[in-house]
């Protein structure tokens, strides 16, 4: 996180920091992220960037949970709305972060966060795909009608979900596939996993 420094800086300031960071963090995946690029960018010196953060990493860090945040916010309203309805509320969360309207340095910047938070190819970034969001919905998780026998199963299940979520929001962002059929995959997929695999007859064997 950012140091008591930067958060002392007036805001215009601050704004154009995070600025020229999103700036940066969006052109390349993190590890290849310069430092000089963003103090460049929002006119400061390179010292005075390390006052305000110890590390490249401690900048990305902050940029993810800022963005987090806002869908951490956004994914406890649609679990209460949907009374704890799992399936429902991570459809609606898929439709929310799909229709954001966003510039393209937000976009690509969303893309690369969605593509660490799946791959987890930056090591230093906490890892568990998702647990941010599961961490702020799981008690809001309606189960009376899902086959979950404890709070692990309930977590690997929503793990699945962030993970099918967020590579077919990744699909879209890279523009692999269209916005109509991801959604369409997306919705197969909460399907398959509301059904199982096996068959009715094998389940009862």
């Amino acid at each position: 996180m950012p140091t008591e420094s930067f958060y002392k800086l007036d805001k215009e300031k601050r704004v154009k920091i995070v600025d020229a960071m999103k700036k940066e963090f969006s052109r390349v995946p993190f590890h290849e992220a310069s430092v000089n690029r963003i103090v460049e960018e929002a006119g400061i010196s390179k010292g005075s960037f390390w006052v305000y953060f110890e590390s490249k990493e401690e900048a990305i860090e902050y940029l993810i949970d800022s963005h987090l945040e806002k869908e951490r916010k956004k994914s406890k309203e649609i679990f209460l709305k949907n009374n704890g309805d799992l399936f429902q509320s991570y459809i609606e969360i898929y439709d929310y972060l799909a229709k954001c309207k966003i510039n393209k340095t937000e976009k690509d910047l969303m893309a690369n966060i969605f593509k660490n938070l799946i791959t987890n190819e930056e090591k230093w970034i906490p890892k568990e795909p998702g647990d941010n969001l599961i961490e702020t919905v799981k008690n809001a998780v309606n189960t009376n009608n899902l086959d979950i026998i404890n709070e692990d199963d309930l977590m690997n299940v929503m793990k699945i979900l962030n993970y099918i979520m967020r590579m077919n929001l990744l699909d879209v962002m890279s523009k692999k596939v269209s916005s109509e059929n991801a959604k369409l995959k997306f919705m197969r997929e909460i399907e398959i996993l509301k059904k199982g695999f096996l068959k009715e007859n094998e389940r009862r064997k």
